[in-house]
């Protein structure tokens, strides 16, 4: 039986055939307002993380940006109050990145966001595999930034071990992944990290460039709603439940009810965050028939730990 993220593909590649002709373009926008300050003191990370990747790697550039006197601020996206965006000298996004793009709950976010005319802005992702279109997506954040008078100076891409569910847990990229992230990830977050301060103190800015490529366009398709055809149980086991209330955490629609046991399929995002996250395994969820076990019991079931840098020893 074909696993979730086949499935996906093949669907994408028919419809991606019904699209063409199709004009592959080059989008660059390179023309920003001047730098608010080439000293920022004061730094705001917004970060959507769904089993932790991405926010570990915010916690790390707050870590390495602390350590340079800086006052730092950061939270997830919906603890954050857009209205205080303006009062910050630089400002970096977070995210993984889903079905070949940004999460639209956080492009959603980005899209109502108050003016932020000439602060500096950077983007960085999170990603399980070399398929996954990361370099346009970290873009797209950028592109939204931009439009509300952003000053791009920097973005990246930082791999992990995959999190996407599936039945087996057993494909190679999944396998290839398995060690990720390690020091060498940690050493790009941090060349990251102060090649953008560098940037800013030199009044320097980056250009939002697309890659031209398959994946781009396949971003354009209902992938999420194709996703949730295939899948045909989503529910919460009552008898497993612990009223913990994680999966409400987690999910970024708030579509998921434990309580009652019901999940808005219209809300959700096909996430996986519920799955994931529950500690104990009540989240059910079926595709095409097979039952998925979520990212923390698999890395329990293969004893898999996941490595942290070196600054969250003495970074509080």
């Amino acid at each position: 039986m074909d696993t979730r993220r086949n499935f996906i593909k093949k669907s994408a590649i028919i419809g991606a055939a019904l699209c063409f002709p199709v004009a592959l373009t080059r989008e660059c926008l390179a023309t920003y307002p001047v730098l608010k300050t080439g000293e920022p003191k004061k730094v705001l990370i917004l970060w959507y993380s769904q089993t932790g990747h991405t926010r570990r790697y915010a916690r790390l550039i707050r870590c390495i940006l602390k350590e340079k006197n800086l006052t730092v601020d950061e939270r997830e996206f919906q603890e954050a109050d857009k209205k205080i965006l303006p009062d910050y000298d630089f400002i970096i996004i977070g995210t993984p990145v889903f079905y070949y793009d940004t999460p639209s709950n956080v492009s959603d976010w980005l899209e109502t966001i108050p003016s932020i005319k000439g602060i500096a802005v950077a983007s960085f992702v999170s990603f399980g595999g070399p398929e996954g279109n990361q370099h346009n997506a970290s873009c797209h954040i950028l592109k939204l930034l931009a439009k509300k008078g952003g000053v791009p100076v920097g973005r990246d891409a930082f791999r992990n071990i995959p999190t996407y569910p599936t039945p087996r847990w057993d494909s190679d990229n999944q396998i290839s992944g398995q060690h990720l992230p390690n020091a060498a990830t940690f050493d790009q977050v941090r060349r990251f990290t102060n090649d953008t301060l560098e940037r800013i103190s030199r009044g320097e800015t980056i250009s939002i460039s697309y890659e031209i490529e398959m994946r781009e366009i396949l971003r354009a398709l209902p992938l999420v709603w194709m996703n949730k055809k295939a899948i045909n149980k989503h529910t919460v086991d009552a008898t497993k439940c612990i009223r913990c209330g994680t999966c409400v955490r987690k999910c970024p629609t708030k579509a998921i009810n434990p309580f009652q046991q019901v999940v808005d399929r219209n809300k959700c995002l096909a996430c996986f965050g519920c799955l994931n996250n529950c500690p104990a395994g009540a989240v059910v969820m079926e595709y095409s028939g097979e039952r998925l076990y979520g990212f923390f019991e698999y890395l329990k079931r293969n004893n898999i730990t996941i490595m942290e840098p070196e600054e969250f020893k003495t970074c509080s």
